[in-house]
């Protein structure tokens, strides 16, 4: 007893605190899946990152492998990654290539995830290393499905227009390779990352290319990365529901919740005040 009256205030103070921490956060931080952003950029946050949660673990080569390998009528096959993500200084690799019926033409699809933050190649400097031309550069909408349960009404808490609340933001690169003058290949790509935050190097990128008319419009090759991307998603995550936090939810229980909160803050008051009174 002597020990808790002496340690008193800092014991309150403590329990104080966790009050304080427990009330102003809301059950998805204090109990979910740890969240993450997805931005087009990688050094800095955008205003198009978007908080997200994981449904699968990205830094897990077996989860990894069990993304479908069949996506709507989508329909992929893997690549050997063991050389590229040493040489890109991966931790974890997905390249695979994935057809349609009805195009004549695979898109290269690829998920890599690295704990170095500094040694990720993004492709604004990856494809001119390999000896490609930026013809062009932006960013995209992409549609997400709505056959993915739930999406609709959580892209409603982020965006506020209808035509944003059901789309994610993607960089776009156009890209050539030159040979004594001519194109001779031209490339379509779109990519975004996932990012954990300033506590983590862990960064995550998601990327999806195609070959396209060596000049002219790639309007359709665009639209068919698109497409895939749109069922790809929902598989990869989903977005966070905006959640009252704690104290507003028992504030809103009427004057059993108002009594809770005032019950939970006079805790911690009564043991930093119970040196005084048992000493009176």
């Amino acid at each position: 007893m002597n020990f808790f009256k002496e340690y008193a205030p800092i014991i309150g103070l403590l329990v104080l605190t966790l009050v304080i921490v427990m009330l102003f956060s809301n059950q998805s931080m204090l109990f979910s899946k740890s969240a993450t952003a997805i931005d087009t950029e990688l050094a800095r946050a955008s205003r198009d990152a978007m908080t997200v949660r994981t449904r699968m673990d990205l830094g897990s080569d077996d989860c990894m492998n069990e993304f479908p390998i069949e996506i709507g009528h989508w329909r992929g096959s893997n690549y050997n990654t063991a050389n590229r993500a040493s040489g890109l200084d991966a931790d974890v690799m997905l390249m695979r290539a994935y057809t349609n019926p009805e195009s004549y033409q695979p898109l290269f699809f690829l998920i890599i995830q690295s704990d170095n933050r500094s040694s990720f190649h993004p492709p604004i400097v990856c494809y001119p290393s390999l000896g490609y031309t930026i013809e062009e550069e932006g960013k995209e909408k992409v549609p997400v499905s709505m056959q993915n349960v739930g999406w609709e009404e959580e892209f409603s808490i982020y965006k506020k227009s209808e035509e944003e609340n059901k789309s994610i933001s993607v960089k776009k690169l156009v890209v050539v390779k030159e040979s004594k003058g001519k194109i001779t290949e031209r490339r379509v790509v779109l990519y975004l990352y996932l990012n954990r935050g300033f506590t983590s190097n862990t960064i995550t990128m998601i990327r999806v290319s195609a070959l396209a008319p060596l000049s002219g419009s790639y309007e359709n090759v665009l639209e068919m990365e698109k497409e895939f991307l749109s069922e790809a998603f929902p598989h990869m995550f989903e977005f966070k529901k905006e959640e009252k936090l704690i104290i507003y939810q028992l504030m809103d229980l009427g004057l059993w919740g108002w009594l809770l909160v005032i019950v939970l803050f006079m805790i911690p008051i009564l043991i930093i005040c119970y040196p005084r009174f048992a000493k009176g």
